[in-house]
């Protein structure tokens, strides 16, 4: 079970890839941060925002990428 952080990081990405892609993204990214989506911290969401971006650019563009890199930016502790 994804912590607080995590999930809503998925509904943020949800909005604009799906669910299923949401989910899939949150983890891998996650991961590729040296984490989980239970221990996700706040201290960690300008690096995770950031690969969230690139991933979401590369298939859906660049100003959905930036769109949802700066609403996980603005998530609060």
């Amino acid at each position: 079970m994804a912590n607080r952080l995590a999930q809503e990081v998925e509904k943020i990405l949800a909005a604009s890839v799906g669910d299923f892609i949401a989910k899939a993204t949150t983890r891998k990214n996650c991961e590729l941060i040296g984490t989980t989506m239970d221990d996700l911290t706040i201290d960690q969401l300008d690096e995770l925002a950031e690969k969230i971006r690139k991933s979401v650019s590369f298939f859906s563009g660049k100003e959905v990428g930036s769109g949802v890199a700066e609403k996980i930016r603005e998530i609060k502790g």
